[in-house]
């Protein structure tokens, strides 16, 4: 009887494991083709890249912008005070995004992705080092991060579609 169960469990586990295997994948193709589908390599007037996004889309990376913008604001003057404490807190806070901005990152190239980790851990480092580093050293690894800013607004532009032209172009 132990046996039974024992060879029923195994076989209850490994369907459970392969339709969630089988859903991950789908999921995982269906934001890869959403990916390549979005993908444009057009330049707009300016020559930067041109980034189509939904409304909703954009404004996500608007609100991520601001946040960045804010936290280093507050970095910036707690460095003017040497105020340790909130210099951690204000990079720890960016350390990571909000969780809700995957399907932009499928939707973005590999350079606007690779920018945006890069800042983050940026942010990670100027938290980790916030208690001990000289204020010099925290001032360089704040404008190394701000200097990925530059990068990416010289690079990109987010240009809004509508979500039907967005449909139909793809």
């Amino acid at each position: 009887m132990k046996k039974a169960l024992a060879v029923f469990g195994w076989i209850l586990f490994g369907l459970i494991m392969g339709v969630g295997l089988m859903r991950f994948l789908s999921t995982q193709d269906d934001l890869t083709e959403l990916a390549a589908e979005t993908a444009r390599p057009e330049r707009t007037a300016d020559g930067r890249i041109a980034l189509y996004y939904t409304a909703d889309d954009r404004g996500h990376i608007s609100g991520e912008m601001l946040g960045f913008l804010q936290g280093l604001q507050t970095i910036s003057v707690a460095m003017v005070d040497e105020d340790r404490e909130t210099i951690h807190d204000a990079a720890a806070a960016l350390r990571r995004g909000n969780g809700q901005g995957m399907a932009v990152q499928m939707k973005s190239p590999e350079g606007f992705r690779l920018l945006g980790r890069s800042l983050r851990d940026d942010f990670s480092a100027i938290a980790d080092m916030s208690g001990t580093a000289d204020m010099a050293d925290i001032e360089l690894a704040v404008s190394s991060a701000m200097s990925k800013c530059v990068a990416c607004h010289s690079s990109f532009k987010a240009v809004e579609v509508k979500e039907d032209t967005a449909a139909a172009a793809n």
